[in-house]
């Protein structure tokens, strides 16, 4: 069975790890391991640095990074787990304007212990304010030592000041529990013992007959085969990811034998913007295999791979120390990045809604209907017991559930016995004398000819429409408003201005123009003029999303360049030269396309209907 890096390159999918380098590796060195193993060509200027430093800072790649002996002893600490000397905190790497964002807390530690909670903030150390990440340093120390934080609580606003004295705090990165009824599986890191954790849960609580909760939330990843492994669990021994190299070469992973398919119930799990890499293959991997459902937020984004070149690898060149390069970008089953886009749930709930709507998917199948609701989607039945919906604790977070359904989903009310009658998300919400609020309750929808499209967006929060409750279908859309649409969908970063003199700073559209030049997605009238305010031709709308599917998807990448076919040219020769060979690679997506008239003004309801195409045929949507 193929298992990635057999030489002995560690393969690591974490998040940002910010650290400052102080190497023993020379420049040379470390120039050519990156020339070696780098996923893209290191340009001429990167490599022209006088130190390591900055070298690494001018290549630009967060991810890329010199690691001394004790950072790299934290690192792997942080992925397998072990103790570490501090407070008990993990906290998001880079500095938000509030300070370190306290991520979780280790039990039986001094920040457990001084009520520290996950969201709140720790705004200074021994008195200096937090500025720099390298500052999280002073949060770790001897044992017996003190520390002085100020912390503003991310749920109150209040702010206090606390001094901790610093002790060995054991890291566990799985951990499982009963919670009314239902398995919940806490995953940190996908380490070492990951996967043997994991299966242990499944195998104690698969009796239970009921779904399982595997909480992802503010894990940063770890090893990919861990994640293999793990995932194999759930859906047995099938390929989880892509890698794909500088070279453009790709490669498969596959769980080792030893962890097969061990249940038959699905798998819930809860992610957030803080879930990444690792936590992202393992999410797609359960996304293309229809073996669970994702419920919360949209996760981080990190769509590469870094190997981390050691003395296990290169005994000549290091001694205790590392070098985390990235040398792959990965793919799902299916061929679908979550390089900055993520990987979007299938239920986009509300954090604080979040843990207690998985726990009312997690019911077990009842004998009789009555008193249960069955829901379908992405290829799995929950069940809902409406005595738990009732209670106060759960109430809030089932309107959540029900607000939070896709068009496609299929509700069902109990109706004794093994019956079922469909009923609607408001009806189930009226039993209850639940307020609820549909995300695409638009009053002009029925005039929309792709209205399941719209509804879908809005439902994933990629789409709304007017302040007066409209969404005019009809209307024309505007190259600015496409821009805005499109990095919503995308979840594009904030980029540096593109520099269209007609894209002030502060217009409402400029981050998302900015963002989506910077991609290459998009293209000004010219190199200065953008002209927002454009209406955007149907055939501009396909050449730009032709254009991002080559970043999307492996299918779209294996095309890019692709003119149109022979036989397929007079399929596409109403379009304009440069519009037929993007449209025809669009369409080999499984787009598809209305050529009747391209060169017309497109519509907000047409901008809709590509755009959901195009998520759902780039495996962008989970499959609901």
């Amino acid at each position: 069975m193929k298992r990635i890096f057999s030489l002995g390159l560690s393969l690591a999918l974490t998040a940002s790890f910010c650290l400052t380098p102080a190497s023993a590796l020379t420049l040379q060195q470390a120039g050519s391991l990156l020339e070696k193993y780098y996923v893209d060509q290191i340009p001429d200027f990167v490599l022209a640095q006088e130190d390591l430093d900055s070298m690494l800072e001018a290549l630009g790649d967060p991810y890329t990074v010199y690691m001394s002996h004790e950072e790299y002893q934290a690192f792997l600490n942080s992925v397998n787990g072990g103790s570490v000397v501090g407070i008990g905190v993990s906290i998001q790497s880079e500095v938000t304007d509030q300070g370190f964002l306290i991520l979780s807390i280790l039990p039986d530690s001094p920040a457990q212990q001084a009520g520290l909670a996950a969201g709140d903030y720790i705004q200074s150390i021994d008195g200096v304010s937090v500025t720099d990440s390298a500052q999280s340093a002073d949060l770790t120390g001897n044992a017996g030592t003190r520390v002085t934080i100020t912390v503003l609580s991310g749920s109150t606003g209040e702010s206090r000041t606390l001094t901790l004295t610093r002790k060995a705090v054991q890291i566990p990165i799985v951990t499982d529990s009963l919670v009314d009824g239902t398995a919940v599986i806490q995953c940190v890191s996908f380490g070492d013992t990951t996967a043997q954790t994991i299966a242990q849960a499944l195998k104690e609580y698969d009796s239970l007959n009921r779904p399982f909760i595997l909480d992802l939330r503010s894990n940063p990843g770890g090893s990919t085969n861990a994640a293999a492994d793990s995932v194999g669990s759930l859906i047995g021994n099938h390929n989880i990811t892509y890698f794909r190299d500088g070279d453009e070469d790709y490669s498969k992973v596959y769980p080792e034998s030893g962890y097969p398919d061990l249940t038959d119930q699905p798998v819930i799990i809860l992610t957030d913007s803080d879930s990444a890499s690792a936590s992202e293959l393992f999410s797609a991997a359960v996304r293309d295999y229809k073996a669970g459902i994702a419920v919360g937020g949209r996760t981080y984004g990190k769509g590469v791979a870094q190997i981390v070149l050691d003395e296990a690898s290169y005994p000549d060149l290091f001694d205790g120390d590392a070098l985390k390069i990235t040398a792959y970008r990965f793919f799902s089953p299916d061929g679908t990045t979550n390089d900055t886009v993520g990987v979007l749930p299938t239920l986009l709930i509300p954090q604080e809604y979040a843990p207690a709507a998985a726990l009312l998917l997690a019911a077990s199948q009842p004998g009789d209907s009555q008193g249960y609701w069955k829901l379908d989607l992405a290829g799995c039945t929950f069940y809902v017991s409406q005595q738990q919906a009732a209670q106060e604790d759960y109430r809030d977070a089932f309107t959540q559930l029900l607000e939070a359904l896709p068009p496609s989903a299929q509700l069902s009310q109990g109706t004794g016995g093994s019956q079922w009658t469909g009923v609607t998300p408001a009806q189930a919400a009226q039993s209850l004398g639940l307020a609820y609020d549909c995300r695409w309750d638009y009053s002009d929808l029925s005039q929309s000819a792709y209205r399941n499209d719209v509804a879908t967006l809005s439902a994933y929060g990629l789409l709304s429409g007017f302040p007066d409750g409209t969404f005019r279908p009809q209307q024309t859309i505007t190259r600015a408003e496409f821009a805005v649409l499109l990095a919503a969908a995308l979840n594009l970063r904030v980029s540096d201005p593109a520099g269209f003199a007609d894209v002030p700073s502060g217009a409402w559209y400029a981050q998302s123009v900015d963002a989506m030049a910077a991609k290459g997605f998009l293209a000004g009238r010219s190199s200065t003029v953008f002209a927002p305010q454009d209406n955007l031709s149907y055939e501009e709308m396909t050449t730009i999303l032709s254009a991002i599917s080559s970043w999307a998807c492996m299918e779209g990448y294996a095309v890019a360049d692709e003119p149109v076919p022979s036989g397929k040219q007079a399929l596409y020769s109403g379009l304009s030269t440069w519009a037929q060979a993007p449209a025809w690679r669009l369409s080999t997506l499984g787009v598809e396309l209305d050529l009747s008239a391209p060169q017309a003004p497109a519509t907000r309801d047409q901008a809709a209907h590509l755009i959901c195409q195009f998520l759902q045929a780039s495996g962008l949507l989970w499959n609901v």
